[in-house]
């Protein structure tokens, strides 16, 4: 994988596995994360989940691998980093209520 591949795939289906090895180093260095209330966590992991992509997209483009468009490259990107925290997160919806 080349880095122009590394960053198209950043911008889709690697999101979450980007956030995973962020977030493992993020728990190692802060140890008060464990103590965070859950909606600081998802307001992380939509900063994570919004931040990568739209990144890998503005480096890509920086590059000249892709175009400086709104609709080609920065949309469908943060589209994709939308889709990542909701299914990260889908999982938990059902302990949202006893916050």
């Amino acid at each position: 994988m080349g880095l122009m591949e590394f960053l198209q795939w950043l911008q889709g289906p690697g999101i979450n596995a980007a956030i995973g090895f962020i977030l493992s180093f993020v728990v190692e260095w802060f140890p008060a994360w464990a103590d965070l209330s859950p909606r600081a966590k998802r307001l992380a992991m939509l900063c994570f989940s919004l931040a990568i992509p739209v990144m890998a997209a503005v480096v890509s483009a920086a590059l000249g691998y892709q175009d400086w468009s709104i609709e080609g490259t920065f949309w469908p990107a943060i589209v994709a980093g939308f889709a990542s925290f909701s299914g990260a997160t889908v999982a938990h919806v059902r302990k949202l209520d006893g916050e």
